[in-house]
């Protein structure tokens, strides 16, 4: 039986969890995890995943070397066959230094990086983490494509699979809940999200009955506090992290998810608007539209068309019909199509292939 350890890099970690638990069926699985994370996803890791913890350092921390270097003599231990990281950071680069010569996979979920992460140490931490990987992970073709043309690495050594949809967080949802006039954003604050796009787009939709929640930290709407004052009453607004239980009742009553990114390459928040069922409106960014369908699955619009993005939840929020037919659609095609099984099976085949090569 093959032998793999898990490691996350920072934001990845509910993704890490289902994987972990879902490779736990097929192959002896360690979860390197930091006890914050521990705490707060212990519940829900199968019990035959075995957690490797330690405490995750900040980049600027300097005692991150000796966590790096006790984290690395866990993980020797286990004795896996294969390391898999998600994600890239410092100390990831540093980390692997120390594991050098562990066959290691690499799940690249943003092969190209976004708007407000594009600096020389970032760009340098991703080629870093990639150059030593045997073998990598993306989530649509067109990105395996771009991937294997950009870091000039054998495309037969990436395997492609969806992200896989994220309903850890449906433990939490409250019993009896009735989907509200309420247009959430989700997700960390950054440029490259497009919040500031939504906002502009609501601020001229007749629709006096709705409002706007956003939901998460970041920066990103620095520049637009007199256009959140103007909306007064009508805009939600939730600067600061969002407990799972949180997350849980937004996308319960949801009524419209928004995605109204400028680029990117898959969403997370999509698989978890999924796993509730939410109606979902996105631009065509990245590689969603390999995954969903328009009008079947998720209403698309064009990124940074504010015309284009007002227009689209206009329709929305006068068919409740269409609202409820995305939802079921999404939440289908995601229970079918990017179920934790099919990946983790898929996953140990690659395991396999990487190690035999």
């Amino acid at each position: 039986m093959i032998s793999v350890v898990l490691h996350a890099g920072p934001g990845v970690d509910d993704y890490t969890l289902h994987l972990a638990n879902a490779l736990a069926e097929f192959t002896r699985v360690g979860y390197s995890i930091d006890a914050d994370q521990l705490n707060r996803y212990g519940a829900a890791l199968d019990p035959k995943v075995v957690p490797i913890v330690y405490n995750r350092p900040r980049r600027r921390n300097l005692w991150g070397f000796q966590e790096m270097q006790k984290l690395s003599g866990k993980i020797r231990k286990f004795n896996p066959d294969i390391l898999h990281l998600q994600g890239d950071g410092v100390w990831e680069s540093v980390l692997l230094r120390m594991l050098s010569g562990l066959p290691l996979i690499n799940t690249v979920h943003d092969p190209v990086k976004h708007i407000d992460q594009r600096n020389w140490l970032n760009h340098a931490l991703q080629r870093d983490a990639i150059r030593r990987a045997y073998g990598w992970v993306v989530h649509s073709e067109n990105l395996r494509e771009r991937f294997a043309r950009s870091f000039h690495v054998n495309s037969a050594h990436v395997l492609v699979h969806p992200h896989g949809i994220l309903d850890y967080y449906t433990r939490y949802a409250p019993s009896k809940t009735q989907r509200g006039k309420t247009i959430l954003f989700f997700g960390e604050l950054r440029r490259n999200k497009g919040c500031d796009i939504l906002l502009r787009a609501f601020e001229l939709l007749e629709l006096s009955d709705w409002h706007v929640i956003v939901a998460g930290r970041g920066e990103g709407l620095d520049d637009e506090r007199a256009l959140m004052v103007r909306l007064g009453e009508r805009l939600d607004f939730r600067p600061r992290f969002i407990s799972d239980a949180e997350t849980a009742d937004l996308f319960s009553r949801a009524g419209i998810v928004v995605l109204p990114y400028r680029h990117g390459s898959q969403s997370g928040v999509l698989t978890i608007a999924a796993a509730f069922g939410c109606p979902v409106i996105a631009t065509r960014a990245g590689s969603l539209t390999e995954f969903v369908q328009h009008g079947k699955q998720i209403f698309f619009v064009e990124p940074e068309n504010e015309t284009d993005l007002r227009q689209g939840l206009l329709t929305l929020a006068q068919n409740e019909s269409l609202r409820t037919e995305l939802g079921r659609g999404l939440n289908e095609l995601a229970q079918a199509a990017w179920n934790w099984n099919g990946i983790a099976e898929r996953s140990v085949a690659f395991y396999k292939h990487i190690l035999e090569g």
